[in-house]
């Protein structure tokens, strides 16, 4: 009997013979079935199947064979005997239909209960060799398997087991043998095909482990070895990589658990071109998820009873680093970062093993003896920031505790090149960050050594200085934005480095996770100390100590507000009061400290910051009425405008600043310190060299001559009697700046600044007595009368178009006689407090443009700056006059 040339054709006869083969069933024919069995058996004889060709084929046979298996049961004995129809198949012509029929017989028979079923198995598994041929040879093995798995003998573990992986290695055999047929240019298609048969040999192992049940002694005494020695044995990449896998799979984790040192000398002995970390891979997980199980079932003494699970894979991680030198990184760092993940999941409190680990791989890395390749370095950066730990919680807590007690954990991460350190510590910072965002104290930084560990894991990004040439070169990986923040000459500007800010802000953090004492002076004294340990490496940051330094200051305010708070709300004995006196004195020096260091490292580029952050300081002290260091803050503040400020607009607006905050002081008054602050700053608001901001600058100077109320502090007007007043400087300031604005050359300019002095005179006139701030009714009324003058002189100044012939009268702007002509689609201006001319602009969202100077191409509607500024004043006064009768008198 031949076989079909297609599998078309093959499918057609299996299927005829099978419909003849159920008819003479049902005829009761026995010879004549087997015949038609016979010959639809012969079509699995066909060579040039592919494994699903094959398959299916041997499916619609495998259907029909239980037809007949089903009937040969349930006729013995009666009809015919099994035993001797189990002779008799064995005559039959081919070798293939003949073991198919003998397997289909001899399976039939161990139904029987008087069948001798060791007998018959040994028999049909030993008949099997008989077809050596790779695919015929696995779909009868596996024939086999199917048909035996519900007939082995019971409690007979031993020999069923010694059946199954008899089975097992014939059919690996058969499959690695698969792989060295036919041509060399198809071997990747034969090991496609052969991973399409894997799953009838792993059908083995699964049977195994069902047959093994929960007997670890037959498992680890019996089985293991020989399923082990096999799958070391056939020296197939393919079929070691799959089987270890299952074995893997399918056993039980408690057997896992015995035998870990067996699975895992396996892996050292393996084909060099195994994928090793794949089944180790596959191995944790198991475990992991099995200690999962175990804790949902509230079983605790599981860690317990498995202590040396992380020595036991320390040392294969050893020895595989000794026999197999030639693994790459891609291979041997997966393998470290699994049994990370295990030691964290089974033992999370004893991170010794952690800081083996990372010691064993900063080894690695030296012995590497080159660069760490550009696709490697994932794998480090997984490692460091536990990025592929699914069983892992990677909460702040653990990687402080990981920072703190881990030394080689910082070795490891000073072996990789800059940019990487950069971005393992910007994730770090990240997480510990989330601390402070959560708003919970989830550690504690409870010692000074432990702050020293972390910070000197975040040196690489203290001292990480970001160029145009760094920039070019890291942009993407960096994640910052495209200006740069320091050119090739290290001149430096003021672009955010969000690194720098994370900096930052894990100085504000550290601070609220410090070890609480018993004793408030005492935490104030440690928080001290961290501060200052903490400004000690923020400044090995050089330049970028502009970023960090705000923060170090701000922390010393709140120090100082702190002790001074504890120092006044509290019973203390003398002696501590002292203490937080000299502590707070201290304070102050340390901030000053900080300020001048950052001025002499960052030069021009800080000086508006150093300015500030001197006048906040001053503020400061003065608010604690300790008026020496107040003043010696504000001197400091003073030298730098005199020395460094030299830009005109910061002048001017650095000056605004200054007048802020001393009006505000109150600690000044003794020993003339706050007249000489006064004089110094009016001095210097007269020596700018723009004329409007002199005039400006004075007469905003005039208030420091009038203190005003701070509610905050229990002042109230009217009932505060000690209020700092001089009415005649304030008239001295307001007149001398009136002089200014009338000599200036611009007549828009000038106009503009008398109504604002006019404005800064109503301010006067209504909080405060004509006798107390001398500035009369007489004085605001020649005033109104000096800007009549001179808008009329501006109105002159307007372009009248030819055409143009009717006008109106400025009735609105109280200037009487005088003409104007309103233009409908005219453009409209504003002045800025710096003299700046701003458009508005016609529509939303459109930008308004800026100008420093007059643009003679819209003088016309420049003009009425000043006539609308002054008309909306001329109508605050007729106002008042409802509220005030004092203004009655003004002449508008």
């Amino acid at each position: 009997m031949s076989y079909s040339e297609t599998l078309e054709q093959a499918l057609i006869v299996v299927r005829q013979q099978a419909v003849l083969m159920q008819k003479c069933i049902q005829q009761r024919k026995l010879m004549d079935a087997l015949k038609h069995a016979s010959m639809m058996l012969t079509e699995l004889r066909k060579p040039d199947l592919s494994p699903k060709q094959y398959y299916e084929l041997y499916i619609m046979v495998f259907d029909s064979l239980s037809l007949l298996s089903s009937y040969l049961t349930d006729n013995h004995p009666k009809i015919h005997h099994l035993a001797d129809l189990y002779e008799l198949v064995q005559y039959a012509g081919n070798v293939v239909p003949r073991l198919y029929l003998m397997i289909t017989v001899g399976t039939s028979y161990l139904k029987c209960t008087d069948s001798p079923r060791e007998e018959i198995l040994k028999d049909m598994i030993e008949m099997c060799r008989g077809v050596q041929n790779p695919m015929r040879g696995l779909f009868l093995r596996y024939y086999l398997s199917q048909r035996t798995k519900q007939l082995l003998p019971d409690n007979a573990i031993e020999f069923n087991s010694n059946f199954v992986i008899n089975n097992f290695i014939e059919m690996n055999k058969l499959w690695v043998r698969l792989q060295h047929q036919g041509p060399l240019k198809e071997r990747e298609q034969r090991t496609k095909e052969r991973k399409e048969l894997q799953i009838l040999i792993g059908s083995q192992l699964v049977r195994l482990s069902q047959i093994v049940d929960d007997n670890l002694v037959i498992y680890k005494d019996n089985m293991l070895p020989v399923i082990l020695e096999q799958v070391v044995q056939c020296r197939d990449v393919v079929s070691q990589e799959y089987l270890l896998d299952v074995v893997c799979q399918v056993f039980p984790d408690e057997f896992h658990l015995s035998t870990l040192d067996s699975l895992l000398g396996s892996t050292l002995h393996m084909n060099p071109d195994v994928s090793i970390n794949k089944n180790v891979l596959t191995l944790i997980d198991r475990l992991n998820g099995y200690i999962d199980r175990k804790e949902q079932e509230q079983e605790q003494d599981t860690i317990q009873g498995n202590s040396n699970l992380f020595e036991v894979f320390w040392n294969y991680l050893k020895t595989l680093n000794e026999e197999r030198p030639d693994l790459s990184l891609h291979q041997f760092i997966p393998l470290v970062e699994s049994i990370m993940a295990l030691s964290l999941r089974w033992y999370p409190d004893n991170l010794s093993n952690l800081n083996i680990l990372y010691g064993f791989t900063a080894q690695k890395c030296r012995d590497y003896g080159r660069a760490i390749p550009q696709n490697a370095e994932y794998l480090f950066a997984n490692l460091l920031i536990l990025q592929n730990f699914r069983h892992v919680n990677r909460s702040a807590a653990l990687f402080y505790n990981i920072i703190s007690q881990c030394d080689a954990f910082r070795e490891l991460l000073s072996l990789q090149n800059m940019v990487l350190q950069k971005n393992i510590i910007d994730t770090l910072l990240d997480i510990l960050l989330s601390a402070s965002r959560e708003n919970e104290i989830l550690f504690v930084i409870d010692s000074k050594a432990s702050l020293e560990k972390l910070l000197s894991v975040m040196e690489p990004l203290i001292r990480f200085r970001v160029t145009s040439t760094t920039r070019r070169f890291s942009n993407d990986a960096l994640g910052l934005s495209d200006d740069l923040t320091e050119d090739e000459e290290g001149n430096s500007s003021w672009v955010l480095d969000p690194s720098q800010e994370k900096l930052a802000q894990f100085c504000h953090l550290s601070l609220r996770l410090l070890p609480i004492e018993c004793k408030q002076y005492l935490n104030v004294e440690n928080q001290v100390e961290y501060l200052l340990l903490l400004r000690n490496w923020y400044y090995r940051g050089d330049k970028n100590i502009k970023y960090t330094y705000p923060a170090i200051i701000s922390n010393f305010w709140k120090l100082i507000r702190k002790s001074y708070l504890l120092k006044t709300r509290q019973k203390l004995s003398r002696k501590t009061e002292n203490d937080y006196s000299n502590m707070i004195k201290q304070l102050f020096k340390y901030a000053s400290r900080c300020i001048n260091d950052l001025f002499n490292v960052c030069g021009s580029s800080v000086i508006d910051t150093v300015y500030k952050l001197n006048i906040q300081s001053a503020s400061l002290a003065d608010q604690l009425s300790i008026g020496e260091i107040a003043y010696d803050f504000f001197s400091q503040a003073f030298t730098v405008f005199e020395e460094s400020l030299s830009d005109l607009k910061t002048q001017f607006q650095a000056l605004v600043y200054m007048i802020q905050s001393l009006q505000k002081t109150r600690s000044l008054y003794q020993e003339n310190y706050y007249d000489t602050l006064i004089v110094r700053c009016t001095l210097h608001g007269s020596r700018l060299l723009r004329k409007q901001d002199q005039c400006r600058a004075v007469y905003l100077c005039s208030h420091l001559w009038w203190a005003t109320e701070i509610a905050v502090i229990g002042e109230e007007e009217g009932t505060t009697a000690d209020f700092y007043r001089e009415g005649k400087r304030v008239l001295e300031c307001l007149q001398r700046s009136l002089r200014v604005a009338d000599s200036t050359m611009d007549n828009i300019q000038s106009c503009q600044l008398m109504v604002e002095i006019l404005n800064r005179c109503l301010y006067y006139f209504i909080h405060g007595d004509e006798h107390d701030t001398h500035v009369s009714v007489k004085y605001i009324n020649g005033l109104i009368e000096l800007i009549k003058t001179n808008l009329r002189s501006l109105k002159l100044e307007e372009q009248i178009p030819e055409q143009q012939q009717s006008t109106t009268r400025l009735q609105d702007l109280h200037i009487d006689g005088q003409d104007s002509t309103e233009l409908s689609s005219r453009k409209k201006f504003v002045m800025g407090l710096d003299g700046t001319y701003i458009e508005i602009p016609r529509t939303n969202g459109s930008p308004a443009s800026i100008s420093n100077k007059l643009n003679s191409m819209y003088i016309n509607e420049m003009i009425y700056i000043p006539l609308e500024h002054f008309d909306r004043t001329c109508e605050y006064i007729v106002n008042q006059r409802e509220i005030d009768d004092r203004f009655k008198v003004i002449v508008v």
